[in-house]
């Protein structure tokens, strides 16, 4: 009974020592990113939960972004979803497929209204094969 009292805690420390952490996709999402297609056309998403939807450097619209396992009519245990609502409440709802993965610098989504993926890049001078 002893030997259980001390190995029970020691294999909670081990699996927390070697468990795989990372960041949540809410933390990996802030930044620049470029479309991949159109350069000039760049999203950045704040700390605050806005996102600022630039073309050639000037803004055109400012959504307020959330981050969640649902979205409009779409909801999964293992998925992430971004909604978007503009200043007049309108909602968009964005599946995230990855978030810089293994450090890529490629933010992929899925839009959910016409299932259209849409790749951003977190360097306008990185090329990623379309």
């Amino acid at each position: 009974m002893r030997k259980l009292f001390f190995t029970l805690p020691l294999l909670f420390f081990v699996s927390a020592l070697f468990s795989q952490t990372q960041d949540p996709s809410s933390k990996r999402i802030l930044g620049n990113w470029y479309s991949n297609t159109i350069r000039t056309t760049k999203w950045v998403f704040t700390q605050d939960g806005k996102l600022y939807n630039y073309d050639k450097d000037i803004m055109k619209v400012m959504y307020k972004y959330s981050i969640s396992n649902s979205c409009q009519n779409n909801s999964s245990d293992t998925s992430e979803f971004i909604t978007l609502r503009d200043r007049d409440g309108d909602e968009y709802c964005f599946k995230i497929n990855g978030v810089n993965e293994n450090k890529n610098g490629v933010l992929s989504l899925t839009n959910m209204s016409n299932m259209q993926t849409l790749i951003f890049v977190n360097d306008v001078n990185l090329k990623i094969a379309q």
